[in-house]
């Protein structure tokens, strides 16, 4: 397989998973395509034009060329100038390194700043669970704007390195996260929880999650107790970042009683107790290592073997 391989099959599968369905997403390339239509000749040149073929604003070649054959690829949960600098030691060493892979955006130049073409999906998450969609609009949308605020230009470290010590370089976000989900779904079905602590124990049956264990990083309780009901749980994977606090008030009147998610700030706990939510936190690095895992898995079968050289939090697993 060629980089561009790896990059369109990866928007694809994540395409496939996505919960707004393939129409929806085409229909928001075509609109990218008329929102540069409409620009100005003169702020034209600064328009990411990807967005009219990927709808995922984290899913990019940001240094090419992107028909190299990959054989074997350094993939780490978070690349920048370390582990850039470590893929240049072992290829000095005589290891062939045909591209370096990121999953966080973080470091790996436009990606980091196109949130709203990541981030617009959280809206439908809270709407599947029944939330009125005015409201998650307003929720979400205001939480992509203060993400979009705070954007500074220290992303392009990673694109400079890469093009100094010449390795193709990509990122692969969202269509791995939606990944976590198929990894974590069945898993806790098949063990049909009644209590949050159920969840917990159910989610250690998981390799990754296993992992993290042993360095006491295991699944924890974020809000409310073991003791409370499972009932209708939400599985928040995607959509660049966790919830805002407001948006566990919105789950739990929806009648939403427990999140599975990555990470949790005091702030996203207080808000999910007092709206009767439970949070099950995952270990960031299992649920990410679960989520590229996955990906991986069916990229080999589309596309045939590719020989992954771990970092940065990144474990490979195989389940072929």
């Amino acid at each position: 397989m060629t980089l561009r391989d790896l990059y369109d099959t990866s928007i694809q599968l994540g395409m496939e998973l996505d919960v707004r369905g393939e129409a929806a997403l085409h229909r928001q390339m075509a609109q990218r395509r008329a929102e540069y239509d409409a620009l100005p000749a003169w702020q034209q040149p600064y328009y990411d034009q990807e967005r009219f073929r990927n709808p995922y604003g984290d899913v990019r070649i940001v240094n090419g060329p992107d028909d190299v054959e990959l054989n074997t690829i350094l993939l780490g949960i978070n690349i920048g100038i370390d582990e850039l600098l470590l893929a240049d030691r072992l290829r000095s060493k005589g290891a062939q390194i045909d591209a370096v892979i990121a999953h966080h955006t973080s470091g790996i130049g436009v990606a980091i700043s196109l949130v709203h073409d990541f981030m617009p999906v959280a809206i439908d998450f809270l709407v599947e669970e029944g939330v009125p969609r005015a409201q998650a609009e307003t929720c979400i949308n205001r939480y992509i704007e203060e993400k979009s605020q705070s954007l500074e230009d220290t992303a392009r470290m990673g694109p400079d390195m890469a093009k100094l010590l010449e390795f193709p370089l990509a990122c692969i976000h969202t269509p791995a996260d939606y990944y976590i989900g198929e990894g974590v779904r069945p898993v806790v079905e098949a063990a049909q929880p009644q209590t949050v602590g159920e969840i917990v124990q159910a989610l250690l049956q998981i390799p990754e999650v296993q992992s993290s264990a042993r360095i006491g990083a295991e699944p924890r309780v974020m809000s409310g107790d073991e003791s409370w009901p499972a009932g209708r749980m939400l599985l928040k994977f995607g959509g660049g970042y966790i919830l805002p606090p407001d948006a566990y008030t919105l789950l739990g009147k929806a009648g939403v009683n427990t999140v599975l998610q990555i990470g949790c700030s005091p702030a996203h706990a207080r808000a999910a107790q007092e709206a009767g939510v439970s949070i099950v936190r995952i270990a960031h690095a299992a649920c990410d290592n679960i989520g590229i895992n996955l990906l991986l898995d069916e990229v080999e079968r589309r596309l045939g073997p590719l020989n992954v050289i771990a970092c940065n939090y990144f474990e490979r697993i195989r389940r072929n």
